[in-house]
């Protein structure tokens, strides 16, 4: 879209949820808007607040705007990342944009291993920071900006999770504060020409969405995945919430038949990302997609507001080491090899095993681990290039540097680094990246700017009581409402059965891209490593089904970016343009 005079040309992808108010705002100057567009009122805003234009914004966004009479251009991503942007700086100037296939249509593709993204995303599942696994190739920053002119390269930030201060209302009235900040967010949220439906799994975030959507009036069904296996369904739970507020409860069925689109899963990434649970979020989007156009779900509420048990884990973690000498701690981690691991989801011997097996580690990388897969020096064992191998062994340690993490972090130090981390590179990368793949758009209330900030401005007193349950404050919400049964559930999550699938009825595809012939391709990789971890694995004398998992989908990303087998060129190759 272009103004009136032509002078800036947008590229938009996302939504601009308070675009109503900034049209109103504009009015009051003369602006008379010709569409009912959020584009025409990005447009609008740029025009007159320039580089600091992201600052008046509440939505998901990534966009370019081009100023034709400065020969410049503007690039954008929003405050947590919630939609892609990706960018290549050479000596002949900028490429972007938000899916990396774009970047293989050019005629000078010519990709190269980021060997240090390599490493990260062993230990990690993702590729942090701004890096991609291609070389050269960069993601921006959420809440960043990037400007090119004739004569000049600019950057900022707009928005960090450092700018907060400490809250001192009093749990009540923090507890009001929460209530009337989450209204206003899933108002915003619920803006749309088309129905708007829910994502809900029962638990804390995606019940208080879906309390304040249903209570404003804006929503009369929801979607919850339904899998047999004892354990593993939602909808026992988003069906009693759902009961109570009066709407109905669509359950999704999920079951192994499901690993059918694995291939196609993997060939939707941008980046490699191999947390299990995007399969579950993409059966969830093709279900849902075939009614409606948006939803919204609870992400973002766990980072916010302290939820996760990995929080709990990292303190304790503090706690029982903080006076222990290294031998110890690394004899410790020894003998988790020897604790036997009960299969279920995420079972008590499974975290447990996952603790101790992290102890030679300081709690701050510790805290990596959690949600990742590899330690740092399993990774590096997996690796048949010496520089890959050494970014892989110090890349928990590299990452906590880059943060400033100290050795034993705070919760809130916790809460940042996954914000700037987690947040962006896993979650609403995965809930992005499924969604779309099926037409269909999801929104986070809970992303809203002054939520994110007073959630961040809270004391760990309203986040969890030492012997208590996390996400305190948001807890005491749904307890107003729904009663205790609801409010302290054990968390859920969208885990699915990945060992015992691996193992069973996805074994063939497992077999087939884990083969020697296959990974040999990736010169980077041990292949008699992997394939041993495999037998392992197999045979049920270990539990490697998340690890195989992130090297299934690693061989996937390296075939389809570097080998061209599942991608098709268009008949024509994209051209870069000169402003």
């Amino acid at each position: 879209m272009a103004t009136e005079d032509r002078r800036y040309v947008v590229v938009f992808n996302g939504e601009i949820y308070n675009y109503l108010e900034l049209s109103e705002k504009f009015a009051e100057d003369g602006f008379i808007p010709k569409t009912s567009s959020d584009t025409e009122v990005l447009l609008e805003a740029w025009r007159r607040w320039g580089t600091s234009v992201c600052e008046h914004l509440d939505g998901m966004f990534a966009f370019a705007i081009a100023d034709r009479e400065k020969g410049s251009i503007f690039l954008a991503r929003d405050r947590f990342g919630e939609k892609p942007l990706f960018v290549q700086e050479t000596s002949d100037g900028l490429t972007f944009s938000s899916e990396f296939g774009a970047f293989q249509c050019l005629e000078d593709y010519d990709p190269e291993i980021d060997l240090a993204g390599l490493g990260s995303f062993l230990c990690l599942n993702y590729v942090p920071g701004e890096r991609t696994l291609v070389e050269g190739i960069r993601k921006l920053a959420p809440g960043s900006w990037l400007e090119l002119t004739p004569q000049e390269t600019r950057s900022g930030r707009f928005w960090s999770s450092d700018e907060n201060i400490q809250s001192t209302l009093n749990f009540s009235a923090a507890k009001k504060n929460a209530r009337e900040l989450i209204d206003e967010g899933t108002r915003l949220a619920l803006r749309s020409d088309v129905p708007v439906t829910l994502f809900l799994s029962g638990g804390i975030d995606s019940t208080l969405v879906a309390e304040s959507a249903v209570r404003q009036g804006k929503v009369s069904k929801a979607w919850c995945l339904d899998m047999r296996q004892e354990g593993f369904s939602e909808y026992p739970m988003a069906n009693k919430v759902g009961e109570a507020l009066g709407i109905e409860v669509e359950p999704v069925a999920f079951s192994s038949n499901i690993m059918n689109d694995f291939c196609q899963l993997a060939l939707r990434q941008d980046d490699p990302m191999a947390d299990s649970s995007a399969l579950a979020v993409w059966a969830l989007a093709k279900q849902v997609s075939k009614e409606y156009k948006v939803a919204l779900g609870g992400d973002g509420g766990d980072e916010l507001f302290g939820g996760y048990l990995t929080y709990r884990a990292t303190r304790l973690q503090s706690a029982l080491t903080k006076f222990m000498p290294k031998p110890v701690r690394d004899l410790l981690a020894s003998s988790g090899d020897w604790l036997p691991v009960t299969p279920g989801k995420v079972t008590t011997s499974y975290k447990a095993w996952r603790f101790l097996r992290a102890f030679g580690l300081e709690p701050a990388e510790a805290h990596y681990t959690w949600n990742g897969t590899w330690l740092p020096n399993e990774a590096a064992q997996l690796l048949a290039d010496q520089q890959a191998a050494g970014f892989a062994a110090d890349a928990l340690a590299r990452l906590k540097n880059s943060h400033n993490l100290k050795p034993s972090p705070g919760i809130l130090d916790l809460q940042k680094v996954d914000i700037a981390e987690y947040l962006p590179n896993d979650i609403l990368t995965k809930t992005d990246r499924c969604s779309m793949a099926w037409g269909l758009e999801a929104r986070s209330p809970l992303l809203y700017g002054p939520l994110a900030k007073f959630g961040l401005s809270l004391p760990d007193s309203h986040k969890f009581r030492p012997l208590g349950a996390q996400k305190r404050l948001l807890r005491e919400l749904v307890k107003d409402r729904f009663g205790r049964s609801v409010s302290h559930t054990k968390k859920q999550g969208f885990s699915i059965p990945v060992h015992h699938w691996l193992r069973n009825e996805a074994r063939v595809m497992a077999e087939d891209i884990l083969s020697p012939g296959r990974l040999g391709q990736l010169w980077f990789l041990d292949v008699s490593r992997v394939v041993d971890i495999k037998k392992r694995h197999m045979s049920g004398k270990a539990q490697y089904g998340f690890e195989l998992w992130g090297l299934m989908m690693l061989v996937l990303w390296f075939e389809n970016r570097f080998t061209m087998k599942n991608f098709v060129k268009p008949s024509s190759q994209l051209k870069r343009i000169r402003l």
